[in-house]
């Protein structure tokens, strides 16, 4: 079964272990998915998505993906495939690493070789029956993250990773609607600029 799409790169996870780290509020959108997925194809993109005053646009992520799914359903008409521009309601960066795209880092980011962080995560859910991809691990754990990170919203301490997201400029700022700090970022990003494996 052919199930490419029109992504850098692409592999399938099943829903059930990617929604093993989903959030309430990711449960609920789920649930009301207008099928049962069991799978995700999850999509990386190359580069960020570009910045305007209310966030992210995922939109040309999203219209990919739709015509993915179109060419899909021509190609597999017995199942159903629905686009997520920005793999929500998945735990995409979870979910990324179970189908084996990159690492999850301290700093809760993906981590692909070759593209580093400059990537961002989409997914066309179906009910097609796949096999899942390789889990990708973890990051190395140097701590780079975690002695440059302004506010202490990362840590790492025996052995536990943990990630403040109160005190994340990048989701301060994109939560309260503040000006970007700089052109096409919001916050500080420094957590992504130190990584040694993204160099």
């Amino acid at each position: 079964m052919d199930v490419s799409l029109s992504a850098v790169r692409f592999a399938p996870v099943s829903a059930e272990r990617a929604m093993g780290y989903a959030t309430e509020r990711m449960r609920q959108r789920w649930e009301r998915l207008p099928f049962a997925p069991a799978y995700a194809i999850i999509a990386l993109f190359a580069g960020r998505v570009p910045i305007g005053e209310h966030g992210g646009d995922y939109s040309r992520n999203r219209a990919l993906l739709e015509g993915d799914c179109e060419r899909l359903r021509a190609a597999y008409p017995g199942y159903r495939f629905h686009p997520s521009g920005n793999a929500w309601p998945l735990p995409a960066v979870q979910a990324a690493r179970l189908a084996g795209l990159g690492r999850m880092c301290i700093n809760g980011l993906l981590f692909a070789p070759g593209l580093g962080f400059a990537l961002t995560i989409g997914a066309v859910l179906t009910d097609m029956p796949l096999q899942d991809g390789q889990d990708g691990g973890t990051c190395p754990l140097c701590g780079e993250c975690v002695r440059r990170c302004p506010t202490g919203a990362i840590t790492y301490q025996n052995g536990a990773r943990s990630f403040e997201r109160g005190k994340c400029l990048s989701h301060l700022r994109q939560r309260e609607g503040l000006p970007l700090e700089r052109p096409g970022y919001y916050g500080c990003d420094v957590c992504q600029d130190c990584c040694p494996m993204n160099l």
